[in-house]
């Protein structure tokens, strides 16, 4: 089976807005552009995996399963858009970690590409063919430590950074 290019794109301030470790449904809010940003991402056939820090778990701010219910929610309010995230993947160390066992150095935190690495193998994708999307400088250091393409989001409407990227990286016919 041959490699496909993905997109791979960090949750907290590029995807839905951050309340400082949000993990809440009641605090669940889009960026501006997201939903648009990730049809056509779907729309260009492309993979769409969420990489995200959620240092939070390790901090013991929240659990694991209160990530895994707003990572459901975000889902479900997407399949009303006609959009599947492939995969997420996240990373629960932190430096500051209560739990011993999830205190950093671990290889998934960003900007160690770990989780990227991670998905690329499970779904067989080119990396060098890839986008990596974040809003923060450690989101692109991920992405070009594994290889792919980085964009670092700073704000306004996400759907204005894809069309670019979609234009410079996967052909005009993507970038409507």
């Amino acid at each position: 089976m041959s490699q496909k290019p993905a997109i791979f794109i960090d949750r907290d301030n590029t995807l839905t807005r951050d309340h400082g470790y949000t993990w809440d449904i009641a605090d669940f809010a889009w960026i501006d552009g997201a939903v648009e940003a990730l049809q056509l991402f779907a729309g260009a056939g492309l993979d769409i995996f969420i990489v995200t820090n959620q240092g939070g778990i390790g901090r013991g701010f929240f659990t694991a399963a209160d990530m895994h219910a707003f990572h459901d929610h975000l889902q479900s309010e997407l399949a009303k858009a006609n959009v599947t995230i492939t995969d997420i993947a996240f990373c629960p160390h932190h430096p500051l970690a209560e739990i011993e066992s999830l205190k950093t150095p671990c290889s998934c935190r960003k900007p160690a590409p770990g989780m990227i690495l991670g998905l690329a193998k499970k779904w067989n994708i080119d990396l060098p063919r890839s986008v990596m999307i974040g809003d923060h400088e450690k989101d692109v250091e991920a992405g070009h430590n594994a290889g792919c393409h980085a964009y670092r989001f700073e704000g306004g409407n996400l759907a204005s950074l894809v069309r670019h990227i979609l234009h410079q990286h996967f052909g005009d016919n993507h970038a409507r």
